[in-house]
């Protein structure tokens, strides 16, 4: 069930499912740099060997998200991984799902980012039917709560949560897109 269904393309980037042994000398390259790690719960990968055992096999294998590699359409160079969760209903009987995604820092603020998000929320709201999108951010991470509040994301809640990787208690922000939202901010009627 994890594996999503189609690919998808745009301008910038296509989206298509994680090949993992195709894909993992590439993530690994890209992953070497700490920044990417600042606010995420992993780490540097030691090698190759993890990449393709653990990051992407996860990722392509888990039954509860759908995830694409990104790549740059005029280099095929591999620009990052996005993931959403499997639809759910919620508390409020909304069908709902989660994003997230990890970019290299090279493709970071160039609009690959901004792409690929509208091809998976267009997925997410077309084709699988979602009314609502969640994410989550700490608050100190900036370039992240901006970038989705700039996506059309309502901060819904902040509480104080304890980050491992920083050993202290931080603020958490969860945010919802709304497909009505959605909807508004780009013309469309799903």
């Amino acid at each position: 069930m994890g594996t999503p269904m189609k690919s998808l393309e745009g301008q910038l980037v296509t989206l298509r499912p994680i090949d993992v042994e195709r894909d993992s000398p590439e993530w690994f390259e890209a992953m070497q740099d700490d920044e990417m790690h600042l606010w995420t719960g992993n780490n540097i990968p030691i090698d190759v060997d993890e990449v393709r055992d653990v990051v992407l096999a996860t990722y392509a294998n888990h039954p509860g998200i759908f995830a694409w590699c990104i790549r740059e359409n005029r280099t095929d160079k591999m620009v990052g991984i996005y993931w959403i969760g499997v639809p759910l209903t919620s508390d409020e009987h909304r069908l709902v799902t989660f994003d997230a995604q990890r970019i290299a820092k090279y493709f970071w603020r160039k609009g690959y980012t901004k792409e690929a998000r509208s091809l998976v929320y267009h997925y997410a709201f077309t084709d699988l039917g979602v009314e609502e999108i969640r994410a989550s951010a700490w608050e100190l991470n900036a370039n992240s709560c901006l970038s989705m509040e700039s996506a059309g994301f309502e901060l819904v809640r902040s509480y104080p949560r304890f980050n491992r990787k920083y050993d202290s208690e931080l603020i958490e922000r969860e945010y919802v897109l709304r497909r009505e939202k959605w909807n508004q901010l780009n013309g469309k009627q799903y």
